[in-house]
């Protein structure tokens, strides 16, 4: 039978392949900040990475994870409200977290087993599911960057935010006011995630914007291209005529955490 209840996971960051929107009623749950994700646990997080949120394990990770429940609850009151205010069209649930692999999937899977069991003709699709695994982001044993980030390791931090941080090199910089922005998250540089790549250079972009002034933004992938330390940052470098600063730049010495 002709299903009149569509359910499409995904995941927000994937902008190329958006999941179709082409229902009448159509309902939205966004879990990528109202469901969290699994803990700062480097051997669960590569476990998880992984699998999907219809393995046995995540899948009852996420469902047990505080909010879950009340979030299905309220999708199935919803959408049964839309699918008897429709009069016989079908309607749609779009579900989605960041990388649409594991809350999605784990969730839309749980709305439409409740929908079913109310009489409803269901079908899920997972636009996402089968992307490229996530890549880890948890803390590495023996990163400078990681250690003032996660351990309050001495740092000068000029600036914080949620996903990234600012602090001046150790070595003071090749210019007066140079600063480094560093994600929280451990990502190797700027080609393992470009998402995460872009929230750096966005925070760059801002503090740059409220310190005024001309700059070098500068970012590197792999010791032949300069980086010595391999934790994803960008140079935030101010300029002045007459500075005397060539790019790129000599190697510091590979304790400086300044690469």
């Amino acid at each position: 039978m002709t299903p009149d209840v569509f359910i499409d996971s995904y995941g927000a960051r994937w902008q190329d392949a958006p999941p179709p929107r082409y229902r009448a009623a159509v309902l939205v749950i966004n879990l990528t900040d109202s469901l969290l994700s699994p803990p700062d646990d480097p051997a669960l997080a590569d476990v998880v990475a992984r699998q999907t949120g219809r393995d046995a394990g995540v899948r009852d990770y996420v469902l047990n994870t505080p909010g879950a429940a009340r979030i299905i609850t309220d999708a199935v009151h919803e959408l049964s409200a839309l699918r008897g205010a429709a009069h016989g069209r079908p309607v749609q649930l779009l579900v989605h977290c960041w990388y649409g692999r594991h809350r999605a999937p784990a969730i839309a899977d749980a709305i439409g087993h409740r929908m079913r069991e109310a009489g409803a003709r269901v079908h899920v699709t997972h636009h996402h599911i089968d992307r490229p695994p996530v890549p880890r982001k948890h803390r590495r044993p023996g990163c400078p960057f990681c250690r003032i980030v996660h351990d309050g390791a001495p740092a000068t931090i000029v600036h914080e935010w949620a996903d990234a941080l600012a602090i001046v090199p150790r070595s003071g910089g090749c210019t007066d006011g140079h600063l480094l922005v560093v994600s929280r998250g451990h990502v190797k540089d700027f080609t393992t995630d470009p998402v995460v790549a872009a929230t750096v250079q966005l925070r760059a972009a801002e503090l740059a914007g409220q310190l005024r002034g001309q700059w070098n933004y500068l970012t590197s992938c792999g010791p032949d291209a300069t980086q010595t330390v391999f934790h994803l940052h960008g140079h935030l470098v101010p300029r002045t005529a007459g500075d005397g600063l060539a790019l790129p730049w000599p190697h510091p010495t590979a304790q400086e955490p300044t690469r």
